[in-house]
């Protein structure tokens, strides 16, 4: 064989054996992972119906405007056309914040409880939940310190999706804030409709420290609805085959600072970067 065929056998067998070693170390590492129960993979065995490829996002708000303009898009506050809105009912406000995820800014929601009967504010989307039934959504949240519900009952809304129809607009699901024996804040899931909660035990939410919270929302009048949360990346819950809408009913999503009693009565939390997302979760 001439010496310039040789080397190139030579080259080629080399690569073959090297790529081979590659693929059984990589095997064997991801068989180890999964039999030590890594969360990393854990967390990639996706849910039937949960789309895995990255979405696109339709409408976005990082705040940097330095008010809360964008979730009134496409039109100004309180114009005709608006696209969602900032809401708030008792002693609340929302403003823009120089605290922020990125940038400059963040949505700073506030309020003082206990009062008659709550104190909430709401950042609301309307637009892209009544043009589309499947959709991916994301925020970022930021709690500066513990605070703990102590309503009879108790309760404390952070994220929700509503229904309206010509009889009211009501929560159907809820994202809400608890507390573990320890008083560590957790999230936990409640259907208003059928009055049922979901509890975790993966992720307590930090505090003083940023952390994100993803969702798919299958927007159904059947049980054909479906409802799934993320927590910095990893899956707190999936609830499949619900309704999650009226029958002459839409679907309108929130982020939210909502109560009717907290302890320490002044609450602030912020919210940066959310977005909503169609064929995927949110970049």
């Amino acid at each position: 064989m001439p010496n310039r065929a040789r080397k190139i056998f030579l080259v080629l067998a080399v690569l073959t054996l090297a790529v081979g070693f590659w693929e059984r170390t990589h095997l064997m590492l991801s068989v180890t992972n999964f039999l030590s129960g890594n969360r990393v993979l854990a967390e990639n065995l996706k849910p039937a119906g949960v789309v895995v490829q990255p979405g696109s996002i339709i409408w976005s708000a990082d705040m940097e405007t330095g008010d809360l303009s964008q979730w009134s898009l496409p039109d100004v506050p309180g114009g005709p056309n608006t696209g969602g809105g900032v809401f708030t009912s008792g002693i609340a406000t929302a403003t823009a914040a120089r605290l922020a995820h990125m940038g400059h800014h963040s949505a700073e929601l506030s309020i003082t409880t206990p009062n008659t009967p709550t104190s909430g504010t709401r950042l609301f989307r309307w637009k892209e939940t009544h043009a589309y039934p499947r959709l991916y959504y994301s925020a970022w949240y930021y709690f500066p310190r513990r605070y703990v519900p102590d309503g009879s009952p108790s309760w404390w809304n952070v994220f929700q999706w509503k229904s309206k129809h010509a009889a009211g607009n009501d929560p159907f699901f809820t994202l809400n804030v608890g507390n573990r024996a320890s008083s560590a804040m957790y999230f936990y899931l409640y259907d208003q409709n059928t009055k049922t909660s979901y509890g975790q035990e993966l992720k307590a939410i930090p505090e003083q420290q940023w952390v994100r919270v993803e969702a798919f929302y299958v927007c159904a009048e059947d049980k054909t609805g479906h409802v799934t949360f993320w927590q910095d990346g990893v899956q707190i819950f999936d609830v499949a085959n619900v309704q999650t809408r009226y029958p002459d009913g839409g679907c309108e999503w929130s982020l939210n600072n909502y109560s009717g009693s907290l302890d320490p009565r002044s609450a602030v939390i912020y919210v940066d970067d959310a977005a909503i997302c169609t064929g995927g979760r949110c970049p």
